[in-house]
């Protein structure tokens, strides 16, 4: 099962970039293919099915929300088999953490059909920007704008922002954090836990 790409910490001189908001939740997969549907569902590193204590409540949501019309999109492109990358977020989560009463939601945020790699960021808007996080159009990743994001000044959720574009036929993704989400994390945790998350 394709697993998600790591995205690059920007330093400001990334050019154009398609920007969207980062949402503060955990990274999860979905695969569906023509003949077998939505069959295999994991984590960032692992699969799971419905009695995951932390991640089972996605397979229904995903089933009652998604499924449907993102297989529709995947026929209707002729795609036979396609990975859809999701967020699972709630209101309350907050570095990878989750709150059991919390309600979840799940937000589109790539996807890839079989050998063709993710999408191309502005097909990507074009076919599931209506199950993806709010998208900002393209902007220049420079360092006025890396600080802005850092001050929180941009309409996002609080976590940052996600920048991507394609280059050599290959999709590269470059991310900028809010100073008050990383100040949030060294509260919580000690130093190097700190750092991995934030870097994550």
């Amino acid at each position: 099962m394709k697993t998600y790409p790591s995205i690059l910490r920007s330093d400001g001189g990334d050019g154009l970039l398609h920007t969207f908001d980062k949402i503060d939740g955990s990274n999860l997969r979905f695969e569906w293919t023509k003949k077998r549907g939505w069959y295999k569902f994991g984590t960032r590193t692992r699969l799971f099915d419905e009695t995951d204590q932390i991640f089972g409540v996605a397979i229904p949501i995903f089933n009652e929300r998604l499924a449907d019309p993102l297989a529709n999109i995947s026929k209707l492109q002729g795609w036979q088999k396609v990975v859809v990358f999701v967020e699972f977020w709630g209101k309350q989560s907050f570095a990878g953490v989750h709150e059991p009463d919390d309600p979840k939601f799940l937000t589109v945020i790539d996807v890839s059909p079989h050998q063709k790699g993710i999408l191309d960021p502005k097909l990507f808007v074009k076919l599931f920007g209506q199950f993806g996080p709010k998208y900002f159009g393209q902007l220049s990743w420079n360092q006025p704008f890396i600080k802005q994001v850092k001050a929180g000044e941009l309409d996002i959720t609080f976590e940052g922002v996600v920048g991507k574009a394609i280059h050599n036929k290959q999709i590269v993704m470059f991310k900028a954090k809010t100073q008050a989400w990383i100040d949030k994390v060294k509260s919580r945790y000690n130093e190097i836990k700190a750092k991995e998350i934030i870097e994550s």
